[in-house]
């Protein structure tokens, strides 16, 4: 093959090649944070996992908790949009040490206040309430509503 006509299809094929990888990476990535992941919960030692929460956990809670009432699209966003405010406030809450980027702890963080949040507000074991957050119902839903933040994160202030 002459070299122009490799060099046309080289970068076609290695932005496949990438698109194809960050396909894989995503799903891989949703597969773990949904299912395969233990959680651990926010507030003290797994051992000790009946200790009160802190006090932001349980402001939090409360407020998801009212988000709920209106629904789950309700609860995900006011989650995404606290979560936000308390990793900048409380930057040591990614766990960036078992995460590929920050994105990725962000989410896990998301995943891990979820499964406490369902354990809080309803009385449910660690195993009850990850089933819950790996239904595909809520994988979509919770989908949608990163979606959704990344769109409100992006949008020009004013808007």
């Amino acid at each position: 093959m002459p070299p122009d006509e490799l060099e046309t299809r080289s970068p076609m094929a290695s932005l496949n090649k990438q698109q194809k990888r960050a396909k894989r990476a995503k799903d891989k990535a949703k597969q773990i944070r949904m299912t395969g992941r233990k959680s651990i919960p926010m507030y003290g030692d797994p051992a000790h996992a009946t200790a009160q929460p802190p006090v932001y956990v349980l402001e939090l809670f409360a407020k998801l908790r009212e988000a709920e009432a209106v629904g789950r699209s309700e609860l995900l966003d006011t989650l995404l949009s606290s979560l936000s405010v308390m990793i900048s406030e409380r930057p040591g809450l990614l766990d960036l040490k078992n995460a590929e980027n920050e994105s990725m702890a962000a989410t896990n963080l998301a995943a891990d206040m979820l499964v406490d949040y369902r354990m809080w507000v309803d009385d449910m074991d660690r195993e009850t309430a990850q089933r819950w957050l790996s239904t595909p119902e809520f994988i979509k839903d919770f989908g949608e509503a990163l979606d959704r933040y990344r769109q409100s994160m992006e949008e020009p202030a004013g808007e």
